[in-house]
């Protein structure tokens, strides 16, 4: 079950019933989730949740919460009229984007029954490829008679510190840099690896050749109508693990933000048992593994304290992935609550991301970040059940697992590898 908002809104099922479950217990509201105790037909609320679905659309999605009072988030439900409104996502698309262009389309809704009341929760994704403005002057009359304009031509809103803002200069440069990570990260998924080559080089085309065994499936071809990058070319597949994980530590050394996908590292740990590497080298896996949210633990036996540390402040510092926060700070916490207050620290103010359980150490330690903490089967049945969940992996598209059996692969790498006892300088 997701742990943060973040992780609610990347999960592939963003209205599941388990995230439903974590929106209406989290009881507080930050920039990824606003709760609403109604929804009145009127202008003024229609304006208003025009403002919302913008400020939220335009930075990083969100949830509107339906039923609940936005102060004690007591659940008091919804009225069928008001369900009724609220359900129709159709509708509900088209009412808003009267004011809006681009308009937006991929709003989900959804009903839900809590306590023997019905609330209704509104999925907003982030656009990461445009901004949504306001097109035109939008105004409502107040019983007095008095006319008020809600929202203004050319304007736009963002979601800072639990409230819509107007956006500003720097919400520009947020938004910019979002958009270039997003494209990047995108053209990145299409490339193979680009390296530095003697200029005069040859221009070489790597292609799918899917009658060949997985690790072989790549061919070259020449690319007579390429037109010639100078000083670049294309590296072929390494022969092992071990030395694609040393080119991939390569390139990071060179480009912090150059790191594997979430399937590759997903494959290393399958492999894990058959891979020999420094301990150095672990310490990079676990960087790339907890930037991409695959299980870490195991990569980081043998290593000290001292290490763990300054790795982990590197991929805070590098890490363009906000789900991957809480599981770099929460492995902060296995070095003590010093150190895993200063990671949350470093966070800054992303640190409403993560759900307030996360931001100490629970009581009963820090196997409860990973939810690890209440695991009690023997070691070899645990043992078993991470292989079988790492091994299902490979037989699904994307090459990884299911969200829900990612967060049970984490509590068991956790329960079965991490140190209790913390991890120490060895070099003390």
């Amino acid at each position: 079950m997701p742990i943060t908002i973040n992780e609610c809104i990347k999960s592939d099922d963003p209205l599941s019933e388990d995230i439903f479950e974590c929106l209406v217990t989290f009881k507080e509201e930050t920039e990824l989730i606003d709760f609403k105790i109604a929804f009145e037909n009127t202008d003024k609320e229609w304006l208003e949740i025009t403002k919302d679905l913008l400020a939220f659309t335009n930075t990083f999605g969100g949830y509107l919460v339906f039923g609940v009072k936005n102060a004690t988030f007591e659940i008091i439900g919804l009225p069928q009229d008001q369900l009724t409104l609220l359900v129709d996502v159709n509708k509900f698309i088209q009412k808003i984007n009267k004011n809006i262009d681009p308009p937006i389309t991929r709003i989900r809704s959804k009903q839900f029954k809590k306590d023997d009341k019905d609330l209704v929760v509104i999925f907003i994704p982030p656009s990461y490829d445009r901004t949504h403005l306001i097109t035109k002057d939008a105004s409502f009359i107040h019983l007095s008679g008095k006319t008020q304009t809600v929202l203004h031509m050319g304007t736009t809103y963002v979601r800072r510190s639990a409230a819509n803002h107007m956006m500003d200069s720097r919400d520009i440069d947020d938004i910019l840099n979002r958009r270039i990570d997003y494209f990047k990260h995108s053209l990145l998924e299409k490339i193979t690896k680009v390296v530095e080559a003697p200029k005069g080089s040859e221009i070489f085309v790597l292609s799918e050749d899917r009658s060949n065994p997985e690790h072989t499936r790549f061919i070259i071809q020449d690319a007579p109508d390429a037109i010639p990058v100078k000083g670049m070319s294309f590296t072929i597949t390494p022969e092992t693990n071990e030395q694609e994980i040393a080119g991939w530590i390569a390139m990071t050394t060179r480009d912090p933000f150059a790191i594997p996908h979430s399937a590759i590292t997903w494959r290393w740990y399958r492999e894990r048992e058959l891979i020999n590497l420094s301990n150095e080298q672990r310490l990079w896996v676990a960087r790339y593994s907890l930037q991409a949210m695959t299980p870490a633990f195991y990569w980081l036996k043998d290593c000290d304290a001292m290490n763990i540390s300054a790795m982990l402040n590197e991929a805070l510092s590098d890490n363009g992935n906000i789900n991957a926060l809480g599981d770099i700070a929460s492995t902060g916490a296995f070095l003590g609550n010093k150190f895993h207050k200063t990671l949350i620290t470093r966070i800054g103010k992303k640190v409403t991301l993560l759900s307030p359980a996360s931001r100490t150490i629970p009581h009963n330690g820090p196997k409860a970040l990973f939810r690890a903490d209440n695991i009690k089967s023997n070691s070899k049945n645990l043992y078993e059940e991470l292989n079988k969940i790492a091994q299902s992996s490979k037989e699904l598209k994307s090459c990884e697992p299911t969200l829900t059996d990612r967060y049970r692969a984490q509590a068991l790498d956790c329960h079965l590898y991490a140190q209790d006892n913390k991890y120490v300088n060895k070099n003390t």
